[in-house]
């Protein structure tokens, strides 16, 4: 599915219901997956007249990470789009695993949303996160209900989390990217071979065409069904 303004909205439109001049939060890593979102959403904003704010976390693990968020909100302020960064304090970082963070990351994402009064928070997944996460599931010996993966929302400290890339791929939203000039960083940790998902990423890039369409199925499999299973 090749990604638009349409049909982004289109799937918005087709699966969700939300409020009139909904208040609504962007979690945004400045990688280009949360900056496509961003832009998609701020299109979206547009045509509801909605309050889009969005959400910088400073995971305080790497070097220059908060230097990293500031450069993302100066960006932010110069586009006219509301922002905030929110740190990890570093009391409640021990293991610096990806577990941990993403624990961390999701505690202040959604008590700042609560707080605000705000009911969705949205997050950049897309298709090729979603079978890492098959694969390093399938490897751990989960179930089939942990096999379906992340689902388009999903309830979280009584936020709904919303992930509206997940029927597109990375390729997409690269094109997305360069046909609108949107500027993106690149987190190093996505390289670090110390953790799973790029162990997992690096292994389907290296995989060939062949194993790489037997994973796809696999997936597509699994979700065809999981209306069925559950």
């Amino acid at each position: 599915m090749t990604l638009s303004n349409k049909s982004f909205f289109k799937f918005l439109n087709t699966n969700f219901t939300f409020e009139k001049n909904p208040s609504f939060a962007a979690a945004l890593s400045g990688g280009p997956d949360s900056m496509a979102m961003l832009f998609l959403l701020i299109e979206w904003n547009k045509k509801i007249n909605g309050n889009l704010t969005a959400l910088i976390v400073n995971h305080n693990i790497r070097k220059g990470s908060y230097e990293e968020s500031l450069k993302v909100k100066k960006f932010l302020n110069n586009i006219n789009v509301k922002s905030k960064i929110l740190s990890v304090n570093k009391n409640r970082i021990k293991s610096k695993s990806m577990q941990e963070a993403r624990i961390n990351r999701y505690n202040l994402l959604t008590n700042y949303c609560k707080k605000n009064n705000f009911l969705y928070l949205f997050v950049a997944h897309h298709l090729d996160d979603n079978i890492e996460t098959y694969l390093n599931r399938k490897v751990s010996g989960s179930d089939f209900e942990g096999l379906q993966s992340m689902q388009h929302i999903s309830l979280r400290n009584k936020i709904n989390i919303i992930r509206p890339l997940l029927s597109f791929s990375k390729s997409h939203i690269l094109k997305y990217n360069q046909k609108y000039l949107i500027p993106s960083l690149q987190d190093p940790t996505n390289f670090n071979l110390n953790y799973a998902r790029p162990i997992i990423r690096k292994f389907i890039k290296e995989s060939s065409p062949y194993t790489r369409r037997e994973i796809s199925n696999e997936f597509k499999n699994i979700k065809k069904y999981s209306n069925a299973y559950n």
